[in-house]
């Protein structure tokens, strides 16, 4: 059973990775905007771009998918159901949090 000082880590741990998040979602959307096809670069040049474009949508979308996951965090330690396996039912190592907070299973059912 994880204590309160450790909630209260695992919680200022989860709020600080979202705000991280959010500023880096905010700082790479410039990467995603679409190529115009009237700008002259050459045939390569296009591709390569249109390819990092595409690298760009795919890490905002995991992005979303974490800040999501977070948020569910956020919401169970609120209801004081955090850091329960969704899977056993048993508790969740405090070390596992720390490093995954949006961890819902444990070491054993996440294997």
């Amino acid at each position: 059973m994880l204590t309160a000082d450790q909630l209260i880590d695992l919680e200022d741990l989860i709020v600080a990775e979202l705000e991280r998040i959010r500023q880096e979602s905010s700082s790479s959307e410039e990467e995603r905007e679409a190529i115009a096809p009237d700008v002259a670069i050459g045939r390569l040049s296009r591709l390569d771009a249109m390819q990092m474009q595409e690298v760009a949508k795919e890490a905002e979308r995991r992005r979303k998918e974490r800040v999501s996951q977070l948020e569910l965090a956020l919401e169970q330690l609120d209801s004081g159901t955090y850091g329960r396996c969704e899977r056993c039912g048993e508790d969740i190592d405090y070390e596992r949090l720390e490093v995954s907070p949006e961890a819902t299973r444990c070491s054993l059912c996440a294997s």
